[in-house]
Protein backbone atom coordinates (compact mmCIF):
# COMPACT_ATOMS: atom_id res chain seq x y z
CA UNK A 1 0.00 0.00 0.00
CA UNK A 2 2.97 2.17 0.22
CA UNK A 3 2.45 5.37 -2.38
CA UNK A 4 -1.28 5.09 -1.61
CA UNK A 5 -3.75 7.49 0.31
CA UNK A 6 -5.08 3.61 2.29
CA UNK A 7 -2.90 4.34 5.49
CA UNK A 8 -3.94 8.10 5.56
CA UNK A 9 -8.06 7.54 5.83
CA UNK A 10 -7.27 4.31 8.59
CA UNK A 11 -5.30 6.13 10.71
CA UNK A 12 -7.74 9.32 10.27
CA UNK A 13 -10.68 7.13 10.63
CA UNK A 14 -8.74 5.34 14.17
CA UNK A 15 -8.34 9.21 15.37
CA UNK A 16 -12.25 9.97 14.72
CA UNK A 17 -11.68 12.32 12.17
CA UNK A 18 -13.87 12.95 9.27
CA UNK A 19 -12.28 12.09 5.44
CA UNK A 20 -12.36 13.82 2.63
CA UNK A 21 -10.38 12.56 -0.02
CA UNK A 22 -9.79 14.77 -3.67
CA UNK A 23 -8.95 12.99 -6.53
CA UNK A 24 -8.54 15.96 -9.00
CA UNK A 25 -6.86 13.89 -11.62
CA UNK A 26 -10.43 12.41 -12.33
CA UNK A 27 -11.35 15.51 -14.20
CA UNK A 28 -13.79 13.82 -16.91
CA UNK A 29 -16.26 11.26 -17.07
CA UNK A 30 -17.64 8.77 -19.91
CA UNK A 31 -20.06 9.57 -22.51
CA UNK A 32 -21.50 5.89 -22.80
CA UNK A 33 -21.28 5.34 -18.67
CA UNK A 34 -22.89 8.53 -18.37
CA UNK A 35 -26.04 7.61 -20.64
CA UNK A 36 -26.13 4.57 -18.83
CA UNK A 37 -26.90 6.32 -16.04
CA UNK A 38 -29.24 9.36 -16.84
CA UNK A 39 -30.91 6.78 -18.95
CA UNK A 40 -32.07 9.18 -22.06
CA UNK A 41 -30.23 12.26 -21.13
CA UNK A 42 -27.39 12.95 -21.98
CA UNK A 43 -25.02 15.85 -21.87
CA UNK A 44 -23.49 15.98 -25.51
CA UNK A 45 -23.79 19.71 -25.18
CA UNK A 46 -20.85 19.77 -22.87
CA UNK A 47 -18.69 18.37 -25.75
CA UNK A 48 -16.43 20.51 -27.48
CA UNK A 49 -14.83 19.94 -30.88
CA UNK A 50 -11.24 19.02 -29.27
CA UNK A 51 -12.45 16.51 -27.38
CA UNK A 52 -13.17 12.62 -27.74
CA UNK A 53 -17.00 11.60 -28.09
CA UNK A 54 -16.91 9.57 -25.79
CA UNK A 55 -15.29 11.66 -22.83
CA UNK A 56 -16.96 15.02 -21.10
CA UNK A 57 -15.65 17.25 -18.16
CA UNK A 58 -17.38 16.71 -15.16
CA UNK A 59 -19.04 19.37 -13.82
CA UNK A 60 -17.01 21.92 -10.83
CA UNK A 61 -13.62 19.43 -12.11
CA UNK A 62 -12.76 20.16 -15.72
CA UNK A 63 -9.43 20.42 -14.05
CA UNK A 64 -7.05 19.75 -11.06
CA UNK A 65 -7.75 23.57 -9.82
CA UNK A 66 -11.39 23.92 -10.39
CA UNK A 67 -11.97 20.32 -8.60
CA UNK A 68 -9.87 21.42 -5.62
CA UNK A 69 -12.13 24.59 -5.55
CA UNK A 70 -15.29 22.78 -3.90
CA UNK A 71 -12.97 20.80 -1.15
CA UNK A 72 -10.51 21.52 1.72
CA UNK A 73 -7.44 19.46 1.69
CA UNK A 74 -5.21 19.16 4.48
CA UNK A 75 -2.63 16.32 3.12
CA UNK A 76 -1.14 17.60 -0.50
CA UNK A 77 1.21 15.57 -2.29
CA UNK A 78 2.59 16.44 -5.34
CA UNK A 79 0.60 18.31 -7.54
CA UNK A 80 -1.86 18.78 -4.75
CA UNK A 81 0.13 21.00 -3.29
CA UNK A 82 -0.35 23.30 -6.22
CA UNK A 83 -3.86 22.55 -6.13
CA UNK A 84 -4.06 23.52 -2.74
CA UNK A 85 -2.04 26.93 -2.87
CA UNK A 86 -4.29 28.04 -6.22
CA UNK A 87 -7.41 27.26 -3.47
CA UNK A 88 -5.70 29.42 -1.26
CA UNK A 89 -5.28 31.78 -3.59
CA UNK A 90 -8.53 32.24 -5.27
CA UNK A 91 -10.57 31.98 -1.49
CA UNK A 92 -8.26 33.33 0.29
CA UNK A 93 -10.00 34.80 3.02
CA UNK A 94 -12.40 31.71 3.39
CA UNK A 95 -9.18 29.07 3.55
CA UNK A 96 -7.59 31.47 6.19
CA UNK A 97 -10.70 30.57 8.43
CA UNK A 98 -11.46 27.09 8.03
CA UNK A 99 -8.04 25.46 7.33
CA UNK A 100 -6.16 25.10 10.54
CA UNK A 101 -3.16 23.09 9.14
CA UNK A 102 -1.77 22.07 5.59
CA UNK A 103 0.57 18.87 5.46
CA UNK A 104 2.55 19.20 2.16
CA UNK A 105 4.94 16.00 0.62
CA UNK A 106 7.23 17.07 -2.33
CA UNK A 107 4.80 19.71 -3.64
CA UNK A 108 4.53 21.47 -6.69
CA UNK A 109 3.56 24.62 -5.56
CA UNK A 110 5.83 27.85 -5.92
CA UNK A 111 4.05 30.59 -3.54
CA UNK A 112 5.78 33.23 -5.36
CA UNK A 113 4.59 32.39 -8.58
CA UNK A 114 1.11 31.34 -7.67
CA UNK A 115 0.43 34.53 -4.48
CA UNK A 116 3.04 37.17 -6.27
CA UNK A 117 3.77 39.40 -3.58
CA UNK A 118 0.91 39.02 -1.38
CA UNK A 119 2.60 38.88 2.39
CA UNK A 120 -0.70 38.01 4.17
CA UNK A 121 -0.85 34.39 1.78
CA UNK A 122 3.13 34.39 2.48
CA UNK A 123 2.79 34.74 6.40
CA UNK A 124 -0.08 32.29 6.86
CA UNK A 125 1.72 29.75 4.62
CA UNK A 126 4.83 30.25 6.79
CA UNK A 127 2.41 29.66 9.84
CA UNK A 128 0.06 26.95 9.16
CA UNK A 129 1.90 24.80 7.03
CA UNK A 130 4.76 22.26 6.78
CA UNK A 131 6.34 20.28 4.03
CA UNK A 132 8.07 16.87 3.80
CA UNK A 133 10.09 16.41 0.72
CA UNK A 134 11.91 13.29 -0.23
CA UNK A 135 16.07 13.47 1.57
CA UNK A 136 18.51 11.57 2.80
CA UNK A 137 18.19 12.82 6.08
CA UNK A 138 16.33 11.40 8.85
CA UNK A 139 12.78 11.90 9.17
CA UNK A 140 12.00 15.19 10.43
CA UNK A 141 15.04 17.00 10.28
CA UNK A 142 14.72 20.30 8.91
CA UNK A 143 15.91 20.43 5.25
CA UNK A 144 17.09 24.04 3.86
CA UNK A 145 15.60 25.05 0.23
CA UNK A 146 16.15 27.58 -1.98
CA UNK A 147 13.78 27.28 -4.34
CA UNK A 148 10.96 27.55 -1.60
CA UNK A 149 11.46 29.61 1.47
CA UNK A 150 7.34 29.69 2.19
CA UNK A 151 6.91 27.27 4.95
CA UNK A 152 9.02 25.00 7.29
CA UNK A 153 10.36 21.89 4.99
CA UNK A 154 11.68 18.40 6.37
CA UNK A 155 12.94 15.06 5.18
CA UNK A 156 10.22 12.65 4.73
CA UNK A 157 12.54 9.76 5.84
CA UNK A 158 13.32 8.48 2.20
CA UNK A 159 14.57 9.86 -1.08
CA UNK A 160 12.15 7.77 -3.22
CA UNK A 161 9.47 9.82 -4.15
CA UNK A 162 6.85 6.91 -3.96
CA UNK A 163 7.45 6.13 -0.83
CA UNK A 164 7.56 9.36 0.59
CA UNK A 165 3.83 9.26 2.17
CA UNK A 166 3.97 6.21 3.66
CA UNK A 167 7.28 7.22 5.58
CA UNK A 168 6.25 9.98 6.50
CA UNK A 169 2.54 9.55 7.87
CA UNK A 170 2.83 9.13 11.33
CA UNK A 171 5.06 12.25 11.44
CA UNK A 172 2.20 14.19 9.70
CA UNK A 173 -0.60 13.10 11.75
CA UNK A 174 1.45 13.94 14.58
CA UNK A 175 1.67 17.51 13.58
CA UNK A 176 -1.86 18.02 12.54
CA UNK A 177 -3.14 16.77 15.86
CA UNK A 178 -0.45 19.31 17.91
CA UNK A 179 -1.82 22.27 15.60
CA UNK A 180 -4.88 21.41 16.04
CA UNK A 181 -4.65 21.31 19.84
CA UNK A 182 -3.04 24.59 19.45
CA UNK A 183 -5.69 26.28 17.66
CA UNK A 184 -8.35 24.51 19.58
CA UNK A 185 -6.37 26.03 23.22
CA UNK A 186 -6.05 29.26 21.57
CA UNK A 187 -10.15 29.74 20.34
CA UNK A 188 -11.37 28.33 24.22
CA UNK A 189 -8.74 30.75 25.46
CA UNK A 190 -10.24 33.84 23.48
CA UNK A 191 -14.00 32.80 23.05
CA UNK A 192 -16.41 34.72 25.74
CA UNK A 193 -18.31 32.15 27.78
CA UNK A 194 -21.71 32.94 28.78
CA UNK A 195 -22.13 32.78 32.49
CA UNK A 196 -25.40 33.67 34.43
CA UNK A 197 -23.50 37.04 36.46
CA UNK A 198 -22.90 38.16 32.85
CA UNK A 199 -26.03 37.63 31.11
CA UNK A 200 -27.15 38.96 34.36
CA UNK A 201 -24.81 42.36 33.35
CA UNK A 202 -26.46 42.58 30.04
CA UNK A 203 -30.01 42.73 31.15
CA UNK A 204 -28.98 45.33 33.59
CA UNK A 205 -27.33 47.46 30.79
CA UNK A 206 -30.13 47.18 28.55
Amino acid sequence: MHGTQIPFIKMALQSHRGVIVLNPNDNFVDLKTEKERLGSSTREEALTSTQSIWWIPKRGSSSPEEHTMYNVAFIAHGYGGLAFVDLLVQRKWEVMNKVYSVAFIDSMHNTQHQAGSDPQIQEWIQTYCREWVSNSKPLDKAVGSLMKMDCPTVSAGTERYGLAPSCCLHAIFKYLKSTLKAKTTTSFRYSPVATRSSTSKKRDNK
